[in-house]
């Protein structure tokens, strides 16, 4: 969800998609608008499994949809990771970036992007 609605009501939520018969992760994350009801997916494609999304606005004073949801992403064909970028208000549509990192990164490993306070 946007960091600046913890705690407090808030429409959208980020998610892993998972299946349940299985207990594994899907190759999709979801965005959940809790007004509406709806759901929105952005499949990453068979074999590639996004780790948890961070939302990130796209100012202070965006709305709670506007900026992006940032994602690492594994490949199990070339055993790599990438960090990869989707736009929120277009969540279903292709990555805004994807930067190819050195090596793999595990699942659950977690990260938070906080402004430099400099």
């Amino acid at each position: 969800m946007d960091p600046r609605r913890e705690g407090r009501p808030h429409r959208f939520g980020y998610a892993v998609s998972i299946d349940l018969l299985t207990s594994q992760s899907s190759s999709a994350l979801v965005q959940y608008d809790l007004a509406r009801g709806r759901t929105t997916t952005h499949d990453f494609g068979s074999g590639r499994v996004p780790g948890e999304g961070v939302f990130v606005p796209a100012s202070a004073s965006a709305a709670e949809d506007e900026g992006w949801v940032l994602t690492y992403v594994y490949d199990e064909a070339s055993d790599a990771s990438a960090l990869v970028v989707l736009n929120a208000t277009g969540f279903d549509k292709p990555p805004v970036a994807s930067v190819a990192l050195p090596q793999r990164v595990p699942f659950g490993f977690h990260g938070c992007w906080i402004p430099d306070p400099a």
